[in-house]
């Protein structure tokens, strides 16, 4: 009898395949049925000897050599079954019934039969490892599907073999074996649907040629790109493969395959030229970027934003928007503005492009040299020098002592042109510019004849959460927005562009890749849809708006808690330094301004020293200076740590020292010197070391590069700190959301309540819930939410607070922070002028504001400026607003809001990579964002295209889609125009029936029926409704006043309203202002005016205020008989205790309210608004304050010294009294053994 063969003895080699093995018995076993071979991963050997494949094929081989050699079938050649089993995965979770089992599937469920064992998929009927081919003939598409699906596998292996992910996943509560389940349910969707997808692919040249939805080829394709890009409300693939099957089974027609509409939208991206690059900093750390470069050209070819791109600053009129503040008009390197200007109206002058510091001819025969375009009334206009053309000499003269303004349009030959009929032109005195040298502008050569623009942006960065649960998941993004572009509509969230996110890199890491778009040198293209033909264009930064801890991180600062912690000047010291009176009157006002050269001086410092090994002058240089940079903090340690290793080897180790100190001889001085000179070779060592980092970038410098033996912006320190038109210390400006209404106001707010019992909780609930928001543009007010959570609010409760807080806590809180409310009110109302029309009145008013608020702090906790940054830090927003313009441009809570879409795609990513998911879902959404606007891009044929018909007026007309998209025109309230009641709610009655009890004579003609309206819109665009507050004009005279009624004559079609029109009418009641202001609350009182009730022109309203009842004069009480609580939209039984206005007919005008606070200051007379100084000598308040904490900082310091030393001591002691682990499991063994020991 033969020997019995062993298991291993059928495995022979692959050829060619040196990690795989061949089963002969399997494979012989197979060849009954198929011609194919069983091969499987030489790892997989022990698992496929266990398969019950394996063994039936041993049964079968056993069986047949008991048999006859006549009925032997021989086995085929290997070369022949050269074919490989093609799998169709099924999901085993398919359908579950009531009970949780599962149900049985018709066919049978092909999944079953495959299992992973030592880290591979094996089938165990056929024994051998499963191959994802789909053989040589098949299409490209299915092979990269294969080969995708193959890694997916893997990486759901890899998550179903490690609890971490399940743990760090924001969509965790289900484990990881569930998570693996529904991803392989989300493959077998995607396999099972590749006959339909197929199928659909095979009809799609039945609508490719579809023009009015080009380039996407048919509606529904266009739709379910929309889907998939609607910021807000983010699909997952499994969500998208199901909407699609879904329309199949309801036969709509011209269904694309999912991979068809990824196919579709991956080559709508790469033609829109939005791609997210790799990057690898200085650090180590990789991340994924979309450049702002080529978001920003979107906006040239964009129809829609085109339009309001500003590309020159504007120098006259009132200050609104970035380009009419100082840094644009006067700070901004002229080189850092648009360099060019032609007659875009005559097309017959479009090639005669005038550049700065060139030559040039007016139309009436004079000569100038523009220096920069500017704007006056939206006309451009030419500043620079006047230039006088000396005949006799044949020289130019240039008259550099005055500068003067042409306009733009009286340009009639450039410099090319002069030229021409001038020939070489000399000048006879040279401006400081060096004009002949610059003759024509080297930019000419690099426009090549197209025109040349520079933009600006604002860059914003922050850490936030990619997860939507409460549980963090730490990310670092970028977001940058064009400022060129009017704010009320930049301010949306379709115009915020995310660069960038990584969990690992920081921001300074990230700010390096951006800083690759603002090099002087890198001028981008991009085609101007205006125009319609390409530009160039340049960015540059304008400010670095963020909260204040990632402002600190971007200027290269301590922090917040650091002894000078102000990230913009010097002001500062440790505790007792600050309580001197030198130091504590600094803290009131602006110090001597941080540079960002002296910043790079102290970050060359601190490294050369760490070079050296020294740490404690590093500790107390981070202490003095408050300088701390983000990148060289990682060389610093590791310099520190490579000069310790150095020291302790060439000095401390007698086995490897410096032979020179091995000498007995070398004592005293002399060997002192010694290790001076050692440890010097060490830092110079290890400077030549740090400079030479990372090796990536040092080897692209050139060899005459003064830089190579240098540290370097954005390898060893802060990039920000060296690039041109910005300083990250001065041009960081104080945000208002976390600097006022999560700094100043949270404070205030939390002071005047923390004493609060429940009584006065409820009394201010309900004096809230009584106030009149008509006039303020919030929404409803939940006042009792409001006290609940009293110490969680956000912003959007402190805009709540400040402007309607005052009128309720009177008698809430002392004397002292009711002081503080009306100041922080006052200054609240200003901070959010939308735009100035008196930026020197304004600063003024602005910093009498400032300093009243902290001297009122200082009055009641004068240790606060000391400890709350937050305080300082408003000293410096007089002059961000001079600089910058309104405060409100630089708010951050636009972005705020886009971190919300941020989340959502990070939740929808795989978290294996995160920057790189990210960044393609959010450039995606660009590309989309673009076409469906109508953009322009270049097509595969060199031609720049848009969107076929269908999509173009897509987004025109549909408001919703706007919405989602993150911008909203808003409906155009022209002024005049009147909104009508809905049918359903139309009252028609008599004029006597309509106005009451009001004494006014019916228009002529008499007899009409009359109707109400809803509001009428005014000057401002505001809509005004019955019992709004308005002020208006009559008989040349500006009034305020209630509105009565709002009436139009019934049956009458207008919806407008003019000065000659009777079918309107307006009913007012006057009001006077007294001319003091009221003395408990400093506002305008509203006392009702003897003329009684007046029809006003609808034309004539100007614009909406609000006024509060003077409830505490007119002891107003609470009622619990008139209301009811509603819950649920019902109204209960509860009693909703209400306030009931007496009969007092006086009202205060809220100069609180943030809106319209402009026009309501601009239309008071001065004495009812200007602010008025709290302290008349603040340096002599200041010492008087600084002496009370030079008594009160020592003792309270030494009392919290004390009680640290006595919790360290109870601690230490607690210890003691403890056993070590290890005597007490010795004393358990003895207490269980007895006395003989363990």
């Amino acid at each position: 009898m033969p020997r019995a063969r062993s298991r291993e003895e059928f495995l022979e080699d692959v050829p060619d395949e040196p990690r795989q093995f061949l089963c002969r018995v399997c494979t012989d076993h197979q060849a009954i049925h198929v011609r194919s071979t069983v091969t499987f991963l030489r790892t997989s050997k022990v698992a496929h000897l266990k398969t019950k494949g394996h063994a039936r094929a041993l049964e079968a081989r056993r069986k047949t050599q008991a048999e006859p050699s006549a009925n032997h079938t021989s086995a085929p050649n290997p070369i022949e079954a050269s074919r490989t089993v093609e799998l169709c995965l099924i999901d085993r979770f398919n359908g579950i019934d009531n009970n949780g089992d599962l149900m049985e599937i018709d066919p049978p469920d092909l999944f079953s039969r495959v299992s992973l064992q030592d880290g591979h998929l094996v089938d165990d009927e056929l024994g051998k490892a499963v191959v994802f081919s789909a053989g040589e003939t098949g299409s490209i598409t299915e092979k990269n599907s294969q080969v995708q699906l193959e890694a997916q596998l893997d990486d759901a292996e890899y998550l179903g073999e490690h609890d971490l992910f399940s743990i760090i996943d924001p969509t965790s509560g289900i484990g990881p074996e569930r998570e693996v389940d529904e991803h392989f349910a989300a493959e077998r969707h995607c396999l099972e649907d590749s006959d339909e997808e197929a199928e659909a692919e095979a009809s799609e040249s039945n609508w490719a040629d579809d023009h009015e939805w080009a380039p996407h080829g048919s509606k529904t394709m266009f739709m379910l790109d929309l889907l998939d890009n609607i910021p807000r409300l983010r699909l997952s693939d499994d969500h998208l493969r199901t909407i699609l099957w879904v329309m199949r089974e309801c036969q709509t027609p011209n269904v694309p395959s999912f991979s068809a509409l990824r196919k579709m939208q991956s080559k709508l991206t790469k033609q829109v030229k939005i791609e997210s690059r790799h990057h690898t900093s200085s650090l180590g750390n990789h991340f994924f970027m979309n450049h702002p470069a080529k978001l920003l050209a979107l906006d040239w070819g964009n129809p829609l934003v085109r339009s309001l791109l500003r590309v020159y600053p504007e120098v006259e009129g009132p200050v609104k928007e970035f380009w009419q503040a100082e840094k644009w008009t006067r700070e901004v390197d002229l080189d850092e503005l648009s360099p060019m200007w032609a007659n875009w109206k005559d097309p017959s002058t479009l090639h005669r492009h005038y550049y700065v510091k060139e030559l040039a001819q007016l139309e009436n025969g004079n000569f100038v040299i523009p220096l920069r375009w500017i704007t006056i009334d939206d006309v451009v206009h030419a500043e620079g020098f006047d230039v006088e053309y000396d005949k006799e000499s044949v020289l130019f003269v240039v008259h550099t002592n005055i500068i003067k303004r042409h306009l733009a349009s009286s340009l009639q030959k450039n410099v090319l042109d002069l030229e021409v009929t001038h020939g070489p032109f000399e000048f006879s005195r040279m401006s400081h510019f060096q004009l002949h040298d610059s003759m024509p502008n080297i930019l000419r050569e690099t426009s090549k004849g197209k025109p040349l623009f520079r933009i600006r942006v604002m860059v914003w960065s922050d850490d936030v959460s990619g997860n939507v649960s409460k549980q963090y998941n730490a990310h670092t993004n970028v977001y940058v927005t064009n400022v060129n572009i009017p704010h009320r509509i930049s301010s949306q969230e379709y115009f915020v562009r995310f660069c960038s996110t990584s969990p690992h890199a920081s921001s300074s890491e990230q700010f390096v890749a951006l800083s690759d778009d603002f090099k002087a040198n890198v001028w981008n293209e991009a085609y101007d849809c205006e125009l319609e033909q390409e530009i160039l264009f340049q960015i540059n930064p304008h400010l670095l708006p963020a909260d204040n801890p990632q402002q600190s991180e971007t200027s290269s600062h301590i922090g917040v808690k650091g002894n000078y912690n102000c990230r913009r000047d010097l002001v500062g010291g440790t505790e007792a330094e600050k309580e001197s009176d030198k130091v504590y009157q600094s803290l009131y006002k602006i110090g001597t301004p941080r540079t960002s050269k002296e910043t790079i001086q102290v970050i060359r410092w601190q490294i050369w020293t760490a070079c050296a090994g020294h740490q404690e002058p590093l500790q107390t240089n981070y202490s003095q200076s408050g300088v701390k940079d983000k990148i060289s903090q990682y060389w610093i340690e590791e310099l520190l740590a490579r000069a310790k290793a150095l020291r302790a080897c060439r000095i401390s180790n007698p086995a490897t020292r410096d032979v020179r100190l091995n000498r007995t001889s070398l004592k005293g001085e002399a060997r002192q010197q010694v290790k001076l000179s050692i440890e010097h070779e060490i830092q110079l060592e290890l400077w030549n070391w740090v400079v030479k980092q990372p090796p990536e970038s040092y080897s692209c410098l050139e060899e005459n590069d003064p830089s190579r033996s240098d540290v370097r912006a954005g390898d060893h320190y802060n990039v920000l700190l060296n690039i041109r038109g910005i300083d990250p210390h001065q041009d960081t400006p104080v945000e208002i959301l976390h600097t006022w209404l999560l700094g100043n106001d949270k404070y205030l707010w939390h002071d005047t309540n923390k004493q609060w019992d429940k009584k006065k909780d409820g009394t201010f609930a309900v004096r809230l819930q009584s106030s009149s928001i008509d006039g303020l543009t919030l929404p409803q007010i939940r006042a009792d939410y409001l006290v609940q959570y009293k110490n969680s609010l956000i912003g959007k409760h402190f805009k709540i607070l400040q402007q309607l807080g005052v009128f309720h806590v009177y008698d809430l809180c002392s004397d002292s922070l009711f002081r503080l409310w009306k100041a922080a009110g006052e200054l609240g109302a200003l901070i959010w002028f939308p735009e100035i029309s008196n930026m020197p009145t304004y600063l003024a008013d602005l910093q009498i504001l400032i300093d009243n608020m902290l001297d009122i702090w200082a009055e009641i906790d004068p240790h606060r400026i000391i400890c709350k940054v937050k305080l300082h830090a408003l000293t410096h927003l007089s002059d961000d607003v001079r600089r910058f313009g309104p405060a409100i441009l630089y708010s951050t809570e636009v972005f705020e809001c886009f971190n919300a879409i941020f989340r959502r795609c990070s939740v929808l990513s795989n978290h294996l990579a995160p920057s790189h998911d990210i960044a393609i879902t959010l450039a995606d959404m660009e590309r989309f964002k673009h076409i469906v606007s109508g953009g322009w891009w270049k097509g595969t044929g060199g031609h720049y295209i848009q969107a076929g018909e269908g999509i173009r007026t897509f987004l025109v007309r549909n408001s919703d889609l706007q919405r989602r998209l993150g911008w909203a025109e808003g409906s155009v309230l022209r002024p005049g125009t009147l909104k009508l009641q809905p049918r359903t709610k139309k009252n028609t009655s008599t004029w006597r029936a309509a106005i009451g009890d009001i004494p006014i004579e019916e228009p002529s003609p008499p007899g009409a029926a009359w109707e109400t309206f809803k509001y009428l819109v005014s000057r401002s665009g505001d809509p005004c409704r019955v019992d709004s507050w308005v002020f208006f004009v009559r008989e040349e005279k500006t009034l305020v006043g209630r509105i009565s009624s709002l009436l139009t004559r019934s049956g009458s079609s207008s919806t407008g309203a003019t000065s000659s029109s009777t079918d309107v009418i307006i009913i007012i009641k006057p009001y006077n202002i007294n001319e003091l202001k009221d003395c408990v609350f400093d506002m305008p009182v509203l006392t009702p005016s003897d003329t009684g009730h007046l029809i006003v022109n609808p034309k004539d309203l100007l614009f909406i205020c609000n006024a509060q009842h003077d409830c505490k004069l007119g002891t107003c009480k609470f009622s619990t008989n008139s209301r009811f609580r509603r819950q649920e939209r019902l109204e209960t039984t509860i009693p909703h205790t209400t306030i009931v206005h007496s009969a007092l007919d006086r009202y205060l005008l809220n100069t609180h309210a943030l809106h319209n606070a402009h026009l309501i200051r601009e239309t008071l007379p001065r004495s009812l608004t200007a602010p008025i100084p709290y302290k008349t000598n603040r340096i002599h308040f200041h010492e008087g304050l600084a002496a009370t904490l030079r008594v009160t900082g020592p003792a309270k310091r030494a009392a919290s010294q004390a009680k640290a030393k006595e919790t360290r001591d109870r601690k230490k002691a607690a210890n003691a009294r403890q056993p070590s682990s290890s005597q007490s499991r010795l004393e358990t063994i003895v207490e269980v053994n007895g006395d003989e020991g363990p």
